[in-house]
């Protein structure tokens, strides 16, 4: 029986990392960085969503956009974060915390993306040695 999304580890740090965010700046919400704190919220939340959906893609192409783009999400996450430390509306704790499990999500990331990245070799492999 094949693994559901819940299952993947990858989409339960990713789950988990956007409920940290959450948790972390939802106590900094203050009306003249209410802005900058939901769009870090969601781009937190976008990153799961990412894996959801190339978990639900069967092209292993479409699913390797879909991973890069949670990459990607995770890069706008750290420097998001970033500026939040440096205007003092998270702590460091958190902070170090929170760039822990975005390092995290980033290697079952790219260790998924190695993966995928091989399929497709050996799919073009295999398509360019067979007989005309």
């Amino acid at each position: 029986m094949g693994l559901g999304l819940r299952d993947l580890r990858v989409w339960q740090e990713a789950v988990g990392l956007g409920a940290d965010v959450i948790r972390a700046l939802r106590q900094t919400n203050r009306r003249e960085i209410k802005a900058f704190a939901e769009r870090t919220m969601i781009t937190a939340v976008q990153v799961g969503e990412h894996v959801a959906e190339g978990y639900g893609r069967y092209a292993p192409g479409e699913q390797r956009q879909l991973y890069r783009a949670a990459k990607r999400e995770l890069l706008r996450l750290e420097t998001s974060l970033a500026v939040a430390r440096q205007a003092d509306l998270i702590t460091a704790a958190s902070h170090a915390q929170l760039c822990s499990r975005i390092q995290s999500v980033n290697r079952l990331l790219s260790g998924f993306l190695v993966y995928l990245d091989r399929q497709l070799t050996d799919s073009s492999a295999g398509a360019t040695s067979r007989p005309a």
